[in-house]
């Protein structure tokens, strides 16, 4: 049995993922100024850690086409402790990554060989033969971006159903060879319940080396985000992935919501005290307030709805 972590006294990371995850739904393009005033609201708030953009194809994803610009006016701003985090799908994103010298990026891999294909054009053995390239790509450079393997599908797939932890085990085995040591694991459908979640960390944590760091990236689409969250924090995880405003979606998971939105997390986090960094959550409003005209639809959360939208 895996053992559980104490949460009394416990501090746990926030990995704001809003800019990213969070707007690539949305369809009308926002302005670059207001993705950057975004951004730099939730760093006033007191986010450290800011997905802000991903590396991709401007033809599948159209709200990403001014990644690069983003990531360089958002690094004239000169927000000197905030850890800039993009997505790659490939050897490509990550070259761009490695050109901006942002601190970490996400590669994705998804559990199940259908939505890998789907989500990223490839089988999953060409995604390892990629990331085997950025791998080496980054060693041959000192000073390169951290890299952390985001495991899609982690839990449910939309084309494949509920996936067994015994393939997650491997694929964690076979990227810890390689040198990986920061993993992520996504709930990209919204699907998982508190059981079966446990009893992934249950199956998992005894069956991976002692030298890892997991984090979580839980979608709502049934309501359940913040309890598998909570289920995940009694063990030894580092760090939430949330977006502002619970925006968000995976374009490549048919009927999947958005993600936990970072104000409800916090909301939880202090009810359970939980030390999470102290952040603003009035600041994190005024970035809902931004985009929520683009898609009132995607807007996901109820702090923001209870406390926030008097006005």
């Amino acid at each position: 049995m895996a053992s559980k972590t104490n949460t009394k006294n416990r501090k746990i990371d926030i990995i704001e993922v809003g800019p990213r995850d969070g707007l690539q739904n949305i369809k009308k393009y926002i302005p670059l100024e207001i993705k950057i005033r975004i951004i730099a609201l939730l760093y006033k708030a007191g986010l450290r850690n800011i997905e802000v953009t991903s590396f991709v194809s401007p033809k599948a994803m159209p709200q990403m086409k001014d990644a690069y610009q983003l990531v360089e006016k958002v690094k004239e701003q000169k927000f000197s402790d905030l850890n800039i985090i993009t997505l790659v799908p490939n050897l490509y994103g990550a070259k761009i990554a490695q050109e901006l010298a942002v601190y970490r990026i996400v590669y994705i891999i998804s559990v199940s060989e259908k939505h890998n294909q789907d989500n990223v054009r490839q089988t999953r053995n060409e995604s390892f033969k990629q990331l085997e390239k950025i791998i080496q790509l980054y060693q041959e450079k000192e000073g390169s971006p951290q890299i952390k393997v985001g495991l899609a599908t982690a839990f449910h797939c939309p084309f494949e159903g509920n996936q067994p932890v015994s393939k997650v085990i491997e694929m964690v085995g076979k990227l810890y060879e390689m040198g990986i040591r920061y993993f992520n694991f996504a709930d990209t459908t919204g699907n998982a319940n508190p059981l079966q979640v446990r009893n992934f960390w249950e199956t998992l944590l005894p069956q991976c080396p002692n030298d890892l760091q997991y984090g979580i990236h839980f979608h709502d689409t049934k309501g359940l985000g913040l309890a598998n969250t909570l289920v995940s924090l009694e063990y030894s995880i580092q760090w939430i992935e949330s977006s502002f405003g619970g925006f968000g979606g995976c374009p490549f998971a048919p009927g999947a919501a958005g993600n936990i939105a970072t104000e409800d997390l916090i909301n939880m986090l202090e009810g359970i005290e939980i030390e999470y960094g102290g952040i603003n959550k009035e600041l994190i409003a005024e970035a809902v307030k931004e985009i929520y005209s683009y898609n009132p639809c995607a807007l996901n959360s109820h702090a923001f709805k209870s406390l926030f939208s008097k006005d």
